[in-house]
């Protein structure tokens, strides 16, 4: 109980801190009426590109043998994401682990899914990425081909990544179970693609606010994003990896919009992150507790009934 509610306030504290450290003032060209509809339905487009994260995560838990209803999968992995904006990723993996284990995921599973996602995070983000790279890259464009080829390998020879959690597991003197096939490895691929494509409009709605070009900031707007967020993905000791994601932002689309507007997009989705993020742990946070009151209520009702004979 004790560590449930430290872990309660460190998520609001991380809250906290996102709140205040980010200087919001950025936003301003943004606050007008005729930005606010694509404000609004870059929210929408966002929350569908988490919807697609959490089937990613759902899927490699489920090739480590744990398949859990998208319910119960859902109020672990966005409450357990909540966790983010407190520096350090290791209080996502705890709250992870201590939501998980109450429906029946052992904490091995747990950090053993965190740190499979990372390459599925990071070999993604990297391959969508490629659309807003070669500009940047110039003639070191060739590399992008290493992040294309290693994902194709996965997708190929999925299996290998159950085996090689199993090998890890190994060495800790502890027992993995995996489902062998690999299938669920290509869908949590196929999810976290469908993610970076999808959380990319949200990003494109916003430059489109700030009067970018239609068709060539929408290229951008998504190999941006996927870029931006694969990077930040592998600096763990940043809450969400500030300022990683908005300094690759605010370079790419650069491209297509002048650099104060460019920032001021790159602040304003932060926001947009943020604020469904919220949604999404809170209307799943709420879920849970009413769920678990549930069967208390049903119990004590039965108990009230009075005893025929």
């Amino acid at each position: 109980m004790l560590a449930g509610w430290a872990l309660a306030c460190v998520i609001v504290a991380g809250l906290v801190l996102a709140l205040r450290g980010q200087d919001w003032s950025a936003t301003r060209p943004m606050v007008t009426l005729q930005a606010l509809p694509f404000l609004l339905t870059s929210c929408v487009v966002n929350v569908a590109a988490l919807l697609c994260a959490m089937m990613s995560w759902r899927s490699v838990l489920a090739d480590l043998g744990h398949p859990l209803p998208r319910r119960t999968a859902a109020g672990v992995y966005f409450v357990g994401m909540s966790a983010k904006y407190a520096p350090g990723a290791l209080w996502v993996v705890l709250t992870h682990a201590r939501l998980a284990r109450s429906v029946g995921v052992g904490g091995l599973v747990t950090v053993a899914v965190w740190l499979l996602n990372i390459p599925i995070v990071l070999l993604t983000g990297m391959v969508v990425g490629s659309l807003a790279a070669p500009p940047m890259l110039g003639d070191w464009s060739w590399l992008l081909l290493l992040p294309a080829a290693a994902l194709a390998f996965v997708m190929v020879r999925p299996a290998l990544v159950g085996r090689t959690a199993q090998a890890g597991a190994r060495l800790l003197r502890r027992e993995l179970t995996t489902s062998g096939s690999g299938q669920q490895i290509r869908a949590a691929i196929g999810w976290q693609l469908a993610c970076r494509l999808v959380s990319g409009l949200h990003l494109w709605l916003l430059t489109l606010a700030m009067g970018a070009p239609v068709g060539e900031s929408l290229v951008v707007s998504i190999g941006a994003f996927a870029l931006a967020t694969g990077l930040s993905s592998v600096v763990v000791v940043l809450p969400d990896g500030a300022l990683i994601r908005e300094m690759v932002l605010i370079g790419t689309l650069s491209l297509v919009l002048p650099v104060t507007a460019a920032t001021a997009v790159a602040v304003a989705s932060r926001a947009v992150c943020l604020v469904t993020d919220l949604l999404a742990s809170g209307v799943c946070a709420l879920t849970m507790v009413s769920e678990r009151r549930r069967p208390a209520a049903l119990t004590e009702g039965a108990a009230e009934l009075p005893r025929s004979g």
